[in-house]
Formats: structure tokens, C-alpha cells, sequence
């Protein structure tokens, strides 16, 4: 079904899939636009051309279009490319001082010392783009804290002259623990007025909060679940901007994420070794054995088969996992991770399979095709995050029949239905702590070896529908509401 819908939506990101991504929000910022535009929303796309994104495999051209941008006293040139694909156009502003990087944000010291010049020129960029085009925008949707500060400039403009702002503004809260804070001395670059420099829009604690600045001047804000947008008022959640976000309550709204179901489907999955459904669930087994194989483990049909795949940070409940897993360790179990992250995490994950090398398996990179065969032969999936706005690896594990447990927080709840209870799907532990964690592992395993009850949850689990279309609906219906208001 077409939904025919007066909309026009300028759709900001500092990541989209295939492009160029660090994790779940460039997988979020691909999918939704996507389905968005199967429902009649004209939508363009537009995020930093990134060294690492290779313009002969996207077809990604130069429009001809330079801009520019005025930093205070310094002014960088930025160019425009530009892709059309499935009718939906991503623009990309380039600039060889800022974005020609093999990495989106870091390098092996940490986050670049100038993230903030580099997400200030393409915010900047963007709003003299939309004026140098006339863009008709009804919404220009903002994503995280490397987009945040795009309502101020809408409103104020990029060179201290105020602008006519005709377009409404959404900003997405993806992870409220990145807000993008810096140096108030840095202030001057952003040429606003001295104004906007105060606790009533980007002064925090002194300094410059990109997150907060958003948040203020936004039409409306939202989170990537419900419990989430909830959580954030609270202080424990609020990471110091609760006082702000309960002053914005009225206009603050959780949408859950969904998930493009065409890239993630064991019935048509590419990466995996065989490909298998609620109906016939033979072609699990095999990609448990052709797992095993890969990572050198021993094939133990019976044995369960744990995964976590994750960035690697305290966020992601790492710390907790290694206090359990002595424990952990005297069970008839494998356990194995992928992901990259904190160089200390990273470390204790590679010391894990040193330790146990016939039951630990780390693969430390970044891999989508390792991801895919991650989910689809394994049984259980960790998820103990200390807390989730919204997370999707638990619901692609769903999807593969690969069990999750996690910590009752955020999305994670919002997505997850606690065995034994009617429709369950997969495991919540309630309290934070290695006793809580441990007794629901121990709990999972019992269930496992329940051949009749464990597949039933499986099936259960696969049934799961979190289509990126259902999430597309709820934000068409924000975006009528901000429209509307």
C-alpha cells in the first residue's frame, strides 16, 4: 500500500548503510528512508563523503555544486556529490581537510581531536545547500549529535545573520551517552549569536553540548523505543540532560527500530552456509556445524553454541560477562565474540581465548558477513547491555532463531518477551549484577536441553515481526504531527 503523503523530508546522518557505518544507526539510517519511500515520502539523504566510501562502486558523482563555509576568520571550500538509487537521492558533502579519513570519528589515539570543525562544516554545509538549491523542505529529520546543532542554524543562520526558517525540525536521540560536548572556546566558530551561548540552549557545565543545543531548539525530539524515551527523564538515564529532556517532555515521542527484513532473513541470507526457516529448521544445525568449523571449535551438536556480537565498551555489559565468567567456564558451553572497540576491552576478550582456547573463540574486527553466520549458528545470544535505546542485534537473532539474553532496559524490553511467559521470545535478567546474570544463563541452559519447549521458543522467536515498515508508519504520523503543530 502507497501511502500518498504531502511530506518532504531532508534526512541528515553522519552514517547510512552501504556507505559507510560503525554500527546500528547507519543500518537505522538506511533502512528507514528506504521504507519511507515506499510509502510515498519524497526524501533526500545527505551525510559526509568519507574517505573510506568508494565513489566507483556507488556511483557517486560530483555535482558541480561548491560551497563556501565560513568558520569565523577561516573558511573551507566543500563540494557536493551526489547518488540517486531506488529514486532516492543521497548528497554528500566532501572536503579533503575534514573528511578525507580512512575512519568516521577515531583513530587508533581516540576520537579525532577535531570532531567538532568537522561535523560544525557539514552542519553548516547543509543548511547553505538547502539555500543555495531553494529546497522546499517540510522536515529536515536530524540524527544524533553530529546533526544536532542543524535547528539552530535553520533558525539563526551560519554567518550571524538570522535566517527564515520555514522548515520544521525532528531530532532522533540514538544513544543519549554521545552528545557531542567541546570547548566553550570553540564557540566562536559556530558565528552565532552570544545568545545561544547560555544554560537556555548550548552552554553546559561551561561547555558546548551539541546534543543539548538540539534537543532545545527542536520541533520535537525522539528516542528509538519507548522504554527508552521514557528512561532518558529519569536521572539515572539522563546523562546530566534529564532537567532539560522533562522540560521537553510534551514533544518527546519513542519510536521502536525496526529492521529491513530483506538483508536479514535466514530464508534468503547470502552470507549464511544454508539457509532455513520456522518450518524447517535442519539448516540452523548445519550453520552451527559449518560455525564451529570456521572458528576452529570442536562440533558439538548438543552442546550450546553462545555469540555476542557488539561494540566493545562498558556500555555493551562487558565488564559484568567478565566477572561471571570463571563461573561461566565450568559449564559444557562455547562462547564466542566479534566486534571491535575500547583497545582494553578488546584486550580482556582476546585474554578470555587465550585462557580457554577450546571454548572461547574472540574474532576482533568488523564484519558483516561474520555477523550474518554469527546469528544464524549460534543458539544463545548475550546482550547484557547496562542500557540499550533501542539495539537490534537481539531482534536479527530473533530472526535466526538464536536465543537473546539480555538486561531488562530500554529497547531491549520493548522487544524481548521474558520466558516463561506467554508468547516469550528470549531471556531478561532484572537486577544488574553477576547473581541476576548468572541465574537467568543457568536458568536458558535448562531450558536448552528441553529439546520440545527450546524449539518452540525458537519458532516463537522467529515469528517476531519489527519491519522497518511498521517503524516507517509511526514516524509518517510524527511527521504529520510536527507538521501539523
Amino acid at each position: 500500500m502507497c501511502y500518498k503523503v504531502r511530506v518532504k523530508i531532508l534526512f541528515v546522518s553522519s552514517e547510512i548503510v552501504p556507505f559507510a557505518s560503525s554500527g546500528g544507526l547507519g543500518d537505522v539510517c538506511a533502512a528507514l528512508p528506504k521504507a519511507l519511500s515506499r510509502k510515498g515520502i519524497n526524501i533526500i539523504k545527505i551525510m559526509p563523503l568519507y574517505g573510506c566510501i568508494d565513489r566507483e562502486k556507488y556511483f557517486i558523482e560530483p555535482t558541480g555544486i561548491e560551497l563556501n563555509i565560513s568558520f569565523s576568520n577561516s573558511t573551507y571550500l566543500v563540494k557536493i556529490y551526489s547518488q540517486t538509487y531506488e529514486n532516492i537521492t543521497t548528497y554528500f558533502i566532501q572536503s579533503d581537510v575534514f573528511f578525507n579519513r580512512e575512519n568516521l570519528y577515531v583513530d587508533e589515539y581516540g576520537d579525532y581531536d577535531d570532531n567538532f570543525e568537522r561535523f560544525l562544516l557539514f552542519q553548516k554545509a547543509i543548511v547553505g545547500l538547502i539555500d543555495f538549491l531553494n529546497l522546499s523542505i517540510d522536515i529536515v529529520h536530524c540524527n544524533d549529535w553530529q546533526s544536532s546543532l542543524i535547528p539552530i542554524f535553520l533558525k539563526y543562520g551560519t554567518q550571524g545573520k538570522l535566517r527564515v526558517c520555514n522548515e520544521k525540525t525532528l531530532l532522533t536521540i540514538h544513544n543519549l551517552a554521545h552528545q557531542g560536548v567541546f570547548d566553550s572556546k570553540k564557540f566562536y566558530l559556530m558565528q552565532l549569536p552570544l545568545s545561544c551561548f547560555s544554560d537556555k540552549i548550548l552552554e553546559f557545565y561551561g561547555n558546548i553540548n551539541c546534543f543539548k543545543g538540539g534537543i532545545i531548539e527542536a520541533d520535537a525530539v525522539n528516542t528509538v523505543s519507548p522504554s527508552y524515551a521514557k528512561e532518558i527523564l529519569l536521572e539515572k538515564y539522563g546523562n546530566s540532560l534529564d532537567g532539560v529532556l522533562n522540560n521537553r517532555s510534551d514533544n518527546i515521542y519513542g519510536i521502536l527500530n525496526g529492521v529491513d527484513y530483506e538483508r536479514w532473513s535466514p530464508n534468503s541470507d547470502s552470507y549464511i552456509d544454508c539457509n532455513f526457516s520456522i518450518n524447517d529448521l535442519s539448516g540452523k544445525l548445519k550453520c552451527k556445524k559449518e560455525l564451529q568449523s570456521l572458528l576452529n571449535l570442536e562440533h558439538k551438536e548438543n552442546v550450546p553454541l553462545i555469540s555476542m556480537v557488539s561494540r566493545l565498551t562498558s556500555q555493551k555489559g562487558l565488564d559484568l560477562l567478565f566477572e561471571s565468567f570463571d563461573e561461566l567456564m565450568k559449564k559444557d558451553i562455547q562462547i564466542i565474540f566479534l566486534g571491535t572497540g575500547e583497545q582494553w576491552y578488546e584486550d580482556q576478550i582476546r585474554d578470555l581465548e587465550h585462557r580457554w582456547p577450546e571454548k572461547v573463540v574472540a574474532k576482533i574486527e568488523f564484519s558483516s558477513s561474520l555477523a550474518h553466520k554469527f546469528f544464524a549458528g549460534s543458539d544463545i545470544f548475550l546482550m547484557p547491555s547496562t542500557f540499550e535505546p533501542c539495539g537490534q542485534s537481539q531482534i536479527f537473532s530473533m530472526r535466526y532463531g538464536t536465543i537473546p539474553i539480555a538486561y531488562n532496559t530500554g529497547g531491549l524490553s520493548d522487544t524481548i518477551i521474558d520466558y516463561p511467559r506467554k508468547g516469550s521470545t528470549g531471556f531478561l535478567f532484572e537486577t544488574f549484577n553477576t547473581f541476576s546474570f548468572l541465574d537467568k544463563i543457568n536458568y536458558s541452559l535448562d531450558v536448552y536441553n528441553q529439546k520440545i519447549n527450546w524449539t518452540k521458543l525458537i519458532k516463537r522467536a522467529m515469528k517476531c515481526n519489527f519491519s522497518v515498515d511498521q517503524m516507517a508508519l509511526e514516524y509518517i504520523n510524527l511527521y504529520k504531527k510536527i507538521i501539523s503543530n
